[in-house]
């Protein structure tokens, strides 16, 4: 995210990809905003009505993810350090790790201690992937599975206390978007989480690599074969922590609705506490 510190996505399956390296063009202003992303904080509602521990908010800042959620004991260490919020993996056919941590009182205390959540879904890849769990090379039925995934997401999230009008980030690992039909899949795949999120009252959010997954997401959008999603959450692992890049146009996702992931995976240690980044 905009400052998380991470390696690719925690996907079940296969050994990820690391993101293309680039580097970010254009100038270099005094002042950046490193992320500015939905993120959820705050009181809200689930669909059923009840009282839900966060809403939706704007994170303008650096935040990190891990493959499992962090103790509560390391969360409250890590206020020390620069970061404001925490990617979480709801759920997904593909998430890599288990997450004993992450429960509804779990994200109440987070909440409560100042944290913003970043919610992650991994589902089904890319059929030319060689990941275990893969969507179907039909556009037909990949936008089935991506409306699926999208209800499964909305039932995870409000069994967290995550209410609707939250965001959740669809984790889409690399591919050859040069390979046309795997690409129409994906991108089909896409615009069924993406309608689906706000069927079920959530917004949509979508993570790739800059050079793959979301140069093939800004081509979709331009042409008007999908619904673009809310918020777009880019890996180009080339330590600038900001929110352009030459894979998205400055006319889209202009909205505090940018994430990046600017590096791999590493230790980082605050209030003596040590987590693994990735």
């Amino acid at each position: 995210v905009g400052g998380t510190t991470v390696g690719s996505h925690a996907v079940a399956g296969a050994t990820p990809q690391q993101p293309t390296a680039g580097t970010r063009p254009g100038t270099s202003p005094a002042t950046v905003r490193e992320s500015t992303v939905p993120t959820s904080t705050g009181p809200g509602t689930t669909p059923s009505g009840t009282t839900a521990a966060p809403a939706t908010s704007i994170l303008t800042g650096k935040a990190f993810d891990t493959c499992s959620a962090p103790s509560l004991t390391q969360m409250s260490a890590w206020r020390a350090s620069p970061y404001k919020g925490v990617g979480v993996y709801i759920g997904g056919v593909a998430r890599g790790c288990a997450q004993p941590n992450l429960t509804t009182s779990w994200v109440s205390a987070v909440a409560q201690q100042g944290w913003s959540l970043l919610p992650i879904y991994v589902g089904l890849q890319a059929p030319c992937t060689t990941y275990s769990s893969r969507m179907s090379s039909s556009t037909t039925t990949a936008k089935q599975q991506g409306t699926q995934a999208a209800q499964d997401a909305a039932t995870q999230m409000a069994a967290l206390g995550l209410g609707t009008g939250n965001p959740v980030y669809l984790d889409m690992e690399s591919w050859d978007n040069a390979n046309a039909p795997c690409t129409a899949a994906v991108m089909a795949f896409t615009d069924g989480w993406t309608a689906g999120l706000h069927t079920a009252g959530y917004s949509s959010g979508f993570y790739s690599s800059a050079s793959t997954g979301i140069a093939a997401l800004v081509a979709a959008v331009k042409n008007n074969s999908i619904q673009p999603p809310d918020a777009v959450w880019f890996a180009r692992w080339d330590g600038n922590a900001v929110t352009t890049d030459a894979a998205i146009p400055s006319t889209m996702w202009t909205n505090h609705q940018r994430a990046k992931q600017y590096l791999g995976g590493h230790d980082e240690t605050y209030g003596g506490r040590t987590i693994n980044i990735d």
